[in-house]
């Protein structure tokens, strides 16, 4: 048995460090005795000389040269405000706070001054975590035009597939000048527009209510359950599928395709598309609602205070297109790369996979002081 080595990769002897540079700005203020209080802030972070991969022309006999060659640049407002509502007027007190922000991060620069890395999701001018699909705007119908142009293949076979979005040129009768394909695919910036949460706290002599939320705005939510990175929505009849409202001659305003059907592998074509949801929603993380033992029976006792109390976390969940459709809850429980029903999407990507999502809990304590 002969041993023998080989180099898939090129040193860099140059290679250094990353740098980033951090402008921050910020304001703390106090109104009416300090009643209510609040700060807000502005960030930016400009990063160079980011390790990333440098092609190599196949004559090397190697792929790439790690180089300091990217930049990004990541900035966003924050905000938050508390303020005393109601101060024991009459036993009511009631305390509320709120805090928002937006981040933007976007890509400056890549290796071999390229502006997209299709592999590892990364376009120059748009976020890190930016998607690069086609886009769904519905499901082909009987008599549409232009199908055998856009979507080459029978009536019988295209009809109830999925429909994405066109975006080369028209002849001068209006006719489309060549068949969907590959560069309608376009990039989608995921990052959501604003995030934020907020805590109220409601008490009357000695009962306590107290909510805490979250919430955020735009967005886009990758749900792969839906999607074809997972074995779960084929429509192929092979194995058990997720309950989905699909194409039938009967049902034709269905969200679904056909099963069975113009298939890309062993998935719908441009399946792809149907794991991307608008992220936005209102979540209320917490409710609790408190008793506290009058001080005077307790004396007795010799206990200092005395709690009774009731939790519910994961309550409701408010203005989620993603939630309305499935039921399910909006947050993300995984991430790109993991379990094995996922794939193709980068370990950095937050997604809805079949890990176990968030549940509701009812919780009754006491707390007992001596």
């Amino acid at each position: 048995m002969v041993q023998g080595f080989n180099v898939n990769q090129a040193p860099n002897a140059d290679l250094g460090w990353e740098y980033s540079k951090t402008q921050n700005y910020g304001a703390d203020f106090g109104l009416f005795n300090n009643r209510i209080t609040g700060s807000i802030e502005y960030y930016r972070t400009h990063t160079y000389d980011l390790l990333s991969n440098k092609s190599l022309p196949p004559s090397s006999g190697l792929s790439f040269v790690t180089k300091n060659v990217a930049e990004t640049e990541n900035k966003g407002w924050e905000f938050s405000l508390n303020g005393t509502i109601l101060d024991n007027p009459d036993g009511f007190s009631l305390d509320a706070g709120v805090n928002f922000y937006t981040n933007r991060n976007k890509i400056l620069a890549l290796a071999s001054g390229i502006d997209r890395d299709v592999n590892n999701l990364w376009f120059v001018g748009h976020n890190i975590n930016s998607l690069y699909d086609y886009q769904y705007i519905g499901l082909w119908q009987a008599g549409d035009p232009y199908q055998n142009i856009l979507e080459p293949g029978t009536a019988a076979d295209v009809v109830g597939s999925i429909k994405v979005l066109y975006t080369g040129g028209y002849n001068a009768d209006g006719t489309p000048v060549r068949a969907i394909g590959p560069d309608d695919r376009q990039i989608f910036d995921t990052a959501p527009k604003y995030q934020g949460g907020f805590n109220i706290r409601l008490a009357y002599k000695n009962f306590e209510l107290s909510t805490v939320g979250a919430f955020q705005h735009g967005g886009i939510l990758i749900s792969t359950l839906y999607g074809s990175a997972s074995y779960l929505n084929r429509l192929t009849g092979r194995g058990n599928n997720v309950d989905v409202d699909y194409w039938t001659e009967n049902n034709t305003e269905a969200y679904f395709p056909r099963p069975g059907r113009h298939l890309s592998g062993d998935n719908p074509k441009y399946s792809s598309t149907l794991a991307m949801f608008d992220a936005s929603y209102l979540k209320l993380r917490t409710i609790t609602l408190g008793y506290n033992i009058d001080k005077d029976f307790l004396k007795d006792l010799k206990i200092t205070s005395f709690r009774i109390y009731v939790t519910v976390t994961n309550p409701l969940v408010l203005f989620s297109p993603y939630h309305k459709f499935s039921g399910m809850d909006p947050e993300p429980n995984s991430f790109g790369n993991e379990n094995q029903a996922v794939s193709g999407y980068q370990s950095r990507q937050l997604i809805i996979g079949t890990n176990n999502p968030s549940t509701r809990n009812y919780l009754m304590g006491l707390n007992l002081t001596f």
